[in-house]
C-alpha cells in the first residue's frame, strides 16, 4: 500500500462505513490504484468490512468488474447469480448473489472503485442505492483530493506567472526561447492588443467554470449504428452450442431486436426468448421491449427448427461499448454451456464490444467533426498559411503515431482531431503582429502562451471536452514546468503528450516553419534532450525508433 494511503486508511474506512448506513450493504471493499502512475491500472484492496477474498487483494484492468466500471464510467448493480453471466462466477465464489459497484473516476481516469455486496434483508439493490453509492465515492475522492493524491487536487487553470514561460507558445520547449525585451513596460497589459486581452480573459473565465474533464459521451444507438451491429450478430452462432442470438437496443424509440438462428424459430421458442429478455430487463431496472423482432437466417431454413424444447439455457449480457449504450446481447444454447462455451461467449462479448466501437467510430460522427475542425482552421487562418500547414502536418504524424501505438480507434480519432485544432487559439491573439518577430517582451511571451486556454475554450462547445482537454494540455511538461496548469507525468492526457512531440518535430523539421529547419538527426537529438523533462520519455523513444514508419 502506498504510504500516503496507509496514513489515511482510518478515514477511508470511516467513509466506507457509509455503505452500511446509506446502502445497507452487508460487505464492502475500497480499491485504489497501487501506483501514482495511473497508467499502471492495478488496484489494491485498501480497506473493507466483512470482505475477505485472498484472490482479490489486487485486481488489474482485465478484471471483469474493473473493465465494466472503466468502460461504462458509472455505478451498476447485479441482483442474482443469473442476472449477468460476466459476474456469476465472481459472486458464486464469494458466496454472494448481489453486487453494487461504483467507480472512483476523476479527470478521465479510474483511480479506484467501491465493491458492495448483499443488501440487508436479502433485498435487491436499486436506483436509490446507486445514488447513495455515488455520494460515498465522492467523499472518497474529496479526501484523496485534500491530500493531493493521484493528481486529484484542485485543477483550476493557473494565473500567468510573472516569469516568462519556457518558450514562445509554438516554439518547441527544448529550444532556447527568444530573449524578452527588458523594459519598464514588461508586465503591463498594454503590451497586448485589446482584442487579445479580452479573448484571454473570456477564455480563462469560461475554462474556470467548465473545469474540463474527460467524459464518455455515450449516446443511444442510431439506425446507422444498428445496421453496423446487425452485421456482427451472425458470428455469435459460432459459439459451441448456440442456436440463436439476439441484439436488443434498449432506450431506442422502437426498442428494435435483431435475431439470428441456425434454423427456423418456432413460436414457443420465440416466446421463451422474449420472456427471458423481459425478466432480465426487469432485474436490470431497464424498460420492457416493445418492438417487433427482425429474424435472420444466415444459413437458410433448416429441416429441424429451433423450438423451446431444444433450448436449455438463455444468457443475456450488456455490450459495454464506449460510445454507445443500451445494447444487450442474448444467446440461447441447446445445452448448458460448458467451460469452453462460456469462455467463447466471454471472448466474443469482448470482441463485439471492440468491433461495435470501431465500426461506429468509422461510420458515424467522424465526418462531422472533421468538417467542424476544418471550419475552425479556415477562413481565419487564410492569412497564416504556414500555421495551417503546420497544424495539418502535426495531425497527420500524430494520427500515424497513435495507430503505431495500437491505441483504440476512438482515441486515434481524438488525437487526430485535437492535433488539427491544437493551435486555433492563436487566431484570437496577436499572432499577425508577433509572428516571426525576432524578440518578444515577457508580457508578449505570456500572451502567446495563453493560446492553449483560448483554443480549448473555442473547441469545447463544438468538438467536446476530450478534444478540449488535449488542446488545453499540449504545452504541459512531464516535469511540471509547462503551462497552463503545471501538470506532471501521466496526469497529462496521452493525446496531449503525443501532440506535443509531433508539434515539436514538425516545427523543427518543416521547411515552411517559422524557424530555420534543422536536420532529422538534430531534431531527434533535441527530442532525446527533452525526454523525461519536457516530453514523455517512453513516447520519445518509440517516436524516434519509428520515424521511418511515420514518414516524418
Amino acid at each position: 500500500m502506498l504510504p500516503e494511503l496507509k496514513a489515511i486508511e482510518p478515514q477511508l474506512k470511516q467513509i466506507l462505513y457509509g455503505c452500511v448506513e446509506h446502502v445497507q450493504a452487508t460487505k464492502a471493499a475500497l480499491y485504489l490504484s497501487t501506483s501514482h502512475d495511473l497508467n499502471d491500472k492495478t488496484y489494491e484492496l485498501i480497506t473493507h468490512y466483512r470482505f475477505a477474498d485472498d484472490h482479490r487483494k489486487t485486481v488489474k484492468a482485465s478484471d471483469d468488474l474493473v473493465d465494466r466500471l472503466a468502460v461504462r464510467r458509472n455505478a451498476f448493480y447485479v441482483n442474482g447469480l443469473g442476472a449477468d453471466q460476466r459476474f456469476s462466477e465472481l459472486l458464486f465464489r464469494q458466496g454472494t448473489d448481489r453486487l453494487l459497484a461504483t467507480p472512483l473516476f476523476t479527470r478521465g481516469r479510474l483511480v479506484g472503485f467501491i465493491d458492495m455486496r448483499d443488501k440487508a434483508g436479502k433485498k435487491p439493490f436499486d436506483a436509490p442505492d446507486v445514488e447513495a453509492a455515488k455520494k460515498i465515492a465522492d467523499d472518497v475522492l474529496a479526501l484523496l483530493g485534500s491530500k493531493n493524491l493521484f493528481g486529484i487536487g484542485p485543477m483550476a487553470v493557473e494565473q500567468p506567472q510573472r516569469a516568462a514561460p519556457p518558450s514562445v507558445a509554438h516554439l518547441p520547449q527544448v529550444m532556447t526561447p527568444p530573449a524578452a525585451a527588458q523594459s519598464s513596460g514588461v508586465g503591463s497589459p498594454h503590451d497586448r492588443s485589446p482584442n487579445a486581452t479580452r479573448a484571454i480573459a473570456s477564455a480563462r473565465d469560461y475554462m474556470s467554470k467548465r473545469q474540463l474533464t474527460q467524459v464518455s459521451g455515450k449516446r443511444v444507438l442510431t439506425e446507422r449504428d444498428l445496421e453496423v451491429v446487425r452485421l456482427l450478430l451472425p458470428a455469435t452462432l459460432a459459439i459451441p452450442g448456440a442456436v440463436l442470438a439476439c441484439f436488443s437496443a434498449i432506450g431506442h424509440a422502437s426498442n428494435p431486436q435483431s435475431i439470428v438462428a441456425i434454423a427456423t424459430v418456432t413460436d414457443d421458442a420465440m416466446e421463451m426468448l422474449q420472456n427471458h429478455l423481459q425478466a432480465w430487463l426487469k432485474r436490470a431496472n431497464q424498460p420492457h421491449m416493445t418492438g417487433l423482432p427482425q429474424l435472420i437466417y444466415p444459413f437458410g431454413v433448416q429441416v429441424v427448427p429451433v423450438s423451446a424444447a431444444g433450448i436449455s439455457t438463455i444468457l443475456s449480457a450488456p455490450v459495454n461499448a464506449q460510445s454507445v449504450e443500451g445494447l444487450v446481447l442474448t444467446v440461447a444454447f441447446e445445452r448448458t454451456p460448458e467451460a469452453q462455451a462460456q469462455r467463447a461467449l466471454h471472448i466474443f462479448l469482448r470482441q463485439v464490444e471492440n468491433s461495435v466501437e470501431a465500426a461506429i467510430a468509422a461510420s458515424s460522427g467522424r465526418n462531422d467533426r472533421q468538417t467542424i475542425a476544418e471550419k475552425l482552421l479556415e477562413p481565419d487562418f487564410q492569412r497564416y498559411p504556414e500555421l495551417v500547414e503546420h497544424c495539418r502536418a502535426v495531425s497527420v504524424i500524430a494520427q500515424r503515431f497513435s495507430i503505431l501505438l495500437e491505441m483504440p480507434p476512438t482515441q486515434v480519432e481524438t488525437v487526430r482531431i485535437a492535433a488539427l485544432v491544437h493551435d486555433v487559439g492563436m487566431r484570437l491573439l496577436d499572432y499577425d503582429r508577433l509572428y516571426k518577430r525576432p524578440s518578444l517582451t515577457a508580457e508578449e511571451l505570456r500572451g502567446m502562451a495563453e493560446h492553449p486556454i483560448v483554443g480549448a475554450a473555442i473547441v469545447e462547445p463544438m468538438l467536446g471536452p476530450e478534444i478540449a482537454q488535449a488542446v488545453l494540455r499540449h504545452h504541459e511538461r512531464v516535469d511540471g514546468r509547462g503551462y497552463p496548469s503545471r501538470l506532471t507525468g501521466n496526469n497529462i492526457p496521452i493525446a496531449s503528450r503525443i501532440i506535443q512531440i509531433c508539434d515539436a518535430w514538425v516545427a523543427m523539421t518543416n521547411e515552411r516553419s517559422y524557424q530555420t529547419p534543422i536536420s532529422r538527426e538534430e531534431a531527434a537529438a533535441k527530442l532525446r534532450e527533452g525526454a523525461g523533462t519536457q516530453f514523455d520519455e517512453q513516447l520519445v523513444q518509440r517516436f524516434i525508433k519509428s520515424l521511418g514508419e511515420l514518414g516524418a
